[in-house]
Formats: C-alpha cells, sequence, structure tokens
C-alpha cells in the first residue's frame, strides 16, 4: 500500500477506536451483531471506502465480508487492525456525494417538495494556513457559499428555505459564514439522529483527522449510560438544526 494510505490508517486509528467501541456497546446491550451495530451507528462504511450508505438500502457490496470478519476477531485491538487495513487499502471516500452538487467545502441537495435545500460541509481545505475555518479563509468560504445560493436559486427556482443539520453549529467560527438569522434559528435536533455520517463523529477530530481526546474521553465515559434508544445523547457537542430563507443568503452575499 501506499505510505500515505498506511499514515492515513494509523492517523485515524484513535477515530476508529472510539466508533467501534460505540458499536460494541450497542452490541452488547441490544443483542444485534456488530456488523449490523457498526453500519448502523458508526461511519466506517464512509470512512473505510464502501461508500454512502442511504436509508433503506443494502450495504455496499464488500462490507457483508468485512463484517463478518470484524465478529470473528476476538477483540477491540484486532477489530482496530482490520478496520484500518481496510481503510488502507481503499480508496478515499470521492466528493460530492451522491445527489449532492458541491461547492468547495459545501454542497447541497437539490430542492425537496417543501421547497427545502439541505446544506452539507466536508473538510475539502486544510493547508499550512489552517483548516476550512480559519480566520484567513473566511471570504474563500462564503465566496463558496455565494456561488451555492446562486445555483439553487438559478436551478431550484422552487427553494424557498436553506437547511442545515450538524454540530459545527455550535461553532462561532461556523455560525459567521452564514446571515445572522441562521445562526439565530439553530435549535437542539430532535431524533433519531443517524449515527453513519459526520452531523455528530465529526466532532471528534480536527481538520487533520487527528482525534480530539477531550471529546473522545467524553463519549467514551458516556457509554456506561448510553441509551441504545438515544445513542446520539452520548456526544458532548449536540447535533444543532436550522434554517433561513433562500433570499437572506442571497442578501448576506450580496446576489
Amino acid at each position: 500500500m501506499p505510505p500515505s494510505d498506511a499514515a492515513r490508517a494509523e492517523r485515524l486509528g484513535p477515530y476508529f477506536e472510539i466508533q467501534l467501541q460505540l458499536a460494541r456497546r450497542m452490541a452488547e446491550l441490544t443483542g444485534a451483531p456488530l456488523g449490523e451495530t457498526t453500519l448502523r451507528f458508526t461511519n466506517l462504511h464512509r470512512r473505510l471506502g464502501f461508500g454512502v450508505n442511504l436509508p433503506g438500502e443494502p450495504p455496499a457490496p464488500g462490507w457483508a465480508d468485512y463484517a463478518r470478519a470484524l465478529q470473528a476477531e476476538p477483540d477491540l485491538a484486532s477489530q482496530l487492525s482490520l478496520s484500518q487495513a481496510v481503510c488502507a487499502a481503499s480508496p478515499p471516500e470521492r466528493l460530492p456525494l451522491p445527489g449532492q452538487t458541491q461547492f468547495g467545502c459545501f454542497a447541497c441537495e437539490p430542492a425537496g417538495d417543501d421547497g427545502a435545500v439541505r446544506l452539507h460541509f466536508n473538510n475539502a481545505d486544510t493547508d499550512e494556513a489552517g483548516g476550512p475555518l480559519a480566520s484567513p479563509k473566511i471570504e474563500r468560504r462564503r465566496a463558496e457559499m455565494a456561488a451555492l445560493v446562486r445555483h439553487v436559486r438559478e436551478a431550484h427556482p422552487q427553494a424557498t428555505v436553506i437547511r442545515g443539520k450538524s454540530w459545527l453549529y455550535n461553532l462561532e467560527a461556523y455560525r459567521r459564514l452564514f446571515p445572522a438569522d441562521y445562526g439565530d434559528a439553530r435549535t437542539i435536533a430532535s431524533g433519531p439522529l443517524r449515527l453513519n455520517g459526520t452531523s455528530s463523529w465529526g466532532q471528534l477530530i480536527d481538520s487533520h483527522e487527528r482525534i480530539r481526546p477531550d471529546l473522545r474521553d467524553a463519549v467514551l465515559a458516556n457509554l456506561d449510560r448510553l441509551d441504545p434508544a438515544a445513542p446520539w445523547l452520548v456526544f458532548p457537542l449536540r447535533v444543532l438544526a436550522t434554517e433561513a430563507p433562500v433570499e437572506s443568503f442571497a442578501a448576506e452575499y450580496g446576489l
């Protein structure tokens, strides 16, 4: 394997480990197979190169082999080693994700029947100047959002609001990229919340994919009292939901 792939798998080891720990705890509490809880409550399907697992769809080809191998391993350490080996041997995740149109670090889905456009964020700009939310990159991110809003108005004229749902709305560094009414409207997202993406798990790593020990340890401490009906409550930063009219975004970016 290329050295860079091996290095990335090694770097992501602590991130994979805490996800496997939650999956193991869910399997213990529910009696479900570990492969199933890993699919439903971690983002390893994406992170290990199998792609997005959409609601109601079966996992990608190859996942069943990984799940069987995972369950056959005798302990967490060997399960982690297996997961890192699969990560190192897999191609990186390709963006944009299915059904999304990408604008730098941002992406959006087509407007739904309710006129809502869902906003997504990916770490696509990490360099010597810092991560994608660093102060020197504010105007870069705002230009990407301007392009996204321009696209929404042209391609989806029926769109009325832009919606987001992520742990990132806890951060002023993220909220400053948007119109004030979008940040002001944020509320704690009601469940059930999916855990096979980054809306919750993303808070545990920084922009260089290094574990955040304090947040990892908070999740670990909460596993003993994990509620299998609401596993998202183990995360220290809650997922927040928000929305604002498309025209608020247009006004914010001078469109």
